[in-house]
């Protein structure tokens, strides 16, 4: 199986490829500022290793929740790519690709991941791992960081730079955890294993229906209603 990825969602972007079992990536930074050299990173990586669009099985992308520029650089690259190779898209929570960095580069077999939402809100959700791949064990959300709760199961490691931000806020929940990783960004190679269980399964989209999830407005939304 032939996958690319591409993860926007913070300040640091990679591009990730999969040929088979093995997996080369590329990083770089500020990617809202780059559209054009992430564009070239894509490329480069596909020529690197002998492939055209057309010769991938999907492109993975970081849906979000995130920075609001990243999501839209990452989803309509992904986009554009689409339209001209036919290759189905993958959507892939970028909470989630986070809590699969944790599991790669820490072994965090449960984490509840916190980013940063501004705002003094923070997005936020606990994963465990399920066969190799990090599943939700609950919505992803957007609140204040004193409406997070511990995951149920143990141990568990506290992941990603809310934890950082609102350091003081947090320091009653992240006495609990194992471990703390608030320095850990998501990383377009951790996209993959979902979007292969994803494309298996047929849950792939097309080029109008990938979209990013921004929490943001559908919370104003309701606290408007």
């Amino acid at each position: 199986m032939k996958l690319l990825g591409i993860e926007t969602s913070s300040n640091v972007g990679s591009v990730a490829l999969r040929i088979g079992g093995e997996i080369r990536s590329a990083e770089m930074a500020s990617p809202r500022e780059q559209t054009e050299q992430l564009l070239t990173l894509v490329h480069e990586s596909l020529a690197a290793a002998g492939l055209t669009l057309r010769d991938l099985d999907g492109i993975a992308f970081g849906r979000g929740p995130g920075s609001f520029t990243g999501l839209r650089i990452a989803a309509a690259i992904a986009q554009g790519l689409a339209v001209t190779s036919g290759v189905p898209l993958l959507p892939v929570s970028s909470l989630q690709c986070l809590a699969q960095t944790a599991l790669r580069s820490a072994g965090a077999a449960c984490s509840l991941v916190c980013v940063d939402a501004r705002m003094g809100e923070v997005y936020w959700a606990a994963f465990a791992l399920h066969g190799d791949v990090m599943r939700p064990a609950g919505d992803e959300r957007l609140g204040m960081p004193a409406n997070l709760a511990a995951p149920a199961a143990r141990p568990w490691a506290a992941v990603g730079d809310g934890f950082a931000s609102y350091r003081d806020a947090l320091a009653g929940l992240a006495a609990g955890a194992e471990r703390t990783l608030a320095d850990l960004k998501p990383a377009a190679q951790d996209l993959l294993p979902q979007a292969v269980a994803d494309l298996a399964a047929g849950r792939s989209v097309t080029p109008r229906d990938a979209l990013p999830v921004y929490l943001r407005e559908h919370t104003a939304w309701r606290r408007s209603s």
